[in-house]
């Protein structure tokens, strides 16, 4: 038997203001930021080997702007990890690609294998700034796309 807690539903809001009820919420986790970030899995359906499609799920990190809590849905027993002052803080390390060759610039975490010798290290806010620019994209080999642009959507969506 699991001693993993059962997800919760709720809802997700997409970027075009549209939502998905009853994804499921399956852990929070608060960044070094202060930032909490929120796992789910969005079911959807995926062609499967031979033809057809199957039942399958998605998923991401996204931040509390993306969700809202379903009515009469207690979240008190989805997993939290709070930072705590005891903790070794995580340092994240980015990496940028340049341009090369008609191909954009790409924000790598590092020690992505996707990232050329030409890439160089930049913080995270460097990185975020990078993102915002025209042309300039998150690796989806590594966590840079997963962790990155759940944040700059969420701070744009501030300003």
């Amino acid at each position: 038997m699991s001693d993993a807690s059962p997800p919760a539903p709720i809802t997700l809001v997409l970027p075009d203001g549209q939502t998905i009820e009853r994804v499921r919420l399956y852990e929070r986790q608060q960044l070094d930021s202060g930032l909490w970030m929120y796992r789910i899995g969005v079911p959807l359906w995926q062609t499967a080997a031979g033809g057809g499609v199957e039942p399958a799920e998605y998923s991401t990190w996204v931040t509390a702007a993306q969700l809202r809590p379903l009515p009469g849905v207690d979240l008190g027993g989805i997993p939290a990890h709070p930072r705590t002052r005891t903790s070794a803080p995580a340092r994240w390390a980015w990496l940028l690609d340049g341009r090369t060759r008609g191909r954009p610039a790409t924000v790598h975490a590092e020690g992505c294998p996707g990232a050329t010798e030409r890439a160089h290290a930049l913080g995270t806010m460097r990185a975020l700034d990078a993102l915002a620019r025209p042309g300039t994209t998150a690796c989806t080999v590594c966590d840079a796309a997963e962790t990155l642009l759940p944040i700059l959507a969420h701070s744009q969506a501030e300003s």
